[in-house]
């Protein structure tokens, strides 16, 4: 995921949170912001952490990769692997 992809999705939960009416019958409609910002930015950070776990996973896997019995190709089979998608 890239900035503006982040952005995006926080832009989009904030834009909702404004139109939505029961944030504008909250008792305290910054706070309600606050919190659907607070929520969207925990969001795109999970998606980062597992991005950085499956990058930390995959270079794991091409340290174990024996030079002798292994090629470049190898390990950029594991970097090319989209076994899950975000």
């Amino acid at each position: 995921m890239n900035k503006d992809q982040a952005y995006h999705q926080i832009a989009l939960a904030c834009l909702k949170a404004l139109r939505t009416p029961a944030g504008a019958s909250a008792e305290d409609p910054v706070k309600e912001l606050y919190s659907v910002i607070d929520n969207a930015f925990e969001s795109q950070f999970a998606l980062l952490v597992a991005e950085l776990e499956d990058s930390k996973h995959r270079l794991n896997q091409i340290q174990q990769l024996d030079p002798q019995r292994h090629t470049l190709a190898d390990a950029q089979a594991i970097i090319n692997y989209n076994g899950t998608a975000h």
